[in-house]
């Protein structure tokens, strides 16, 4: 009983510290606290039910309930900007409302980048384009945000293990 009394307390002090009172929450909850011999208040049922909604009030959504990971989010917006050339994490962090470090931090806590996450994009989008045989590999370089032909090149053989000719002369073969 007493890690729940401390998990309670904890909670408390987290609403506290948003401005919330224990007299509040009694109050919202028609339910005065109870103050035993020692100088730590007791929660009724009602007081710690109404704890609970306010923390999961004040905090949001519980993440994986019908609410998509920010790298979801992240590759989504990239995958929006790519060919507009504003695939950049500044640009993205100021469509979530955050900094760019905040972005970099939430990323990191699911163990992703936002470089991981633009190269996974455009490794995406390049094989979708090389499904084109009227695209040009200049023109899908520029699309997906390389400074030159060589660049894309270069990234495309570290994603495939080919260039992107050969890859296309091997899809092409195949089809």
């Amino acid at each position: 009983m007493s890690s729940l009394n401390g998990l309670v307390d904890v909670m408390a002090r987290y609403l506290q510290s948003t401005g919330t009172s224990l007299h509040e929450l009694a109050s919202e909850a028609n339910d005065p606290p109870e103050q035993p011999d020692d100088t730590s208040p007791m929660l009724s049922p009602s007081q710690m039910t109404r704890l609970w909604q306010l923390l999961q009030e004040r905090m949001g959504p519980s993440p994986g309930i019908s609410q998509k990971k920010l790298s979801q989010k992240v590759h989504e917006l990239i995958t929006r900007q790519l060919e507009t050339g504003r695939a950049r994490a500044a640009v993205i962090a100021d469509q979530l409302n955050m900094s760019r470090q905040t972005l970099y931090k939430r990323l990191k806590a699911e163990n992703q980048t936002f470089a991981a996450l633009l190269d996974r994009v455009r490794r995406e989008q390049a094989l979708n384009y090389l499904q084109d045989p009227d695209r040009s590999l200049t023109e899908m370089a520029q699309r997906l945000g390389f400074s030159e032909l060589s660049a894309f090149s270069r990234a495309f053989k570290r994603w495939m293990g080919q260039s992107p000719a050969q890859y296309r002369a091997g899809s092409v073969t195949a089809s």
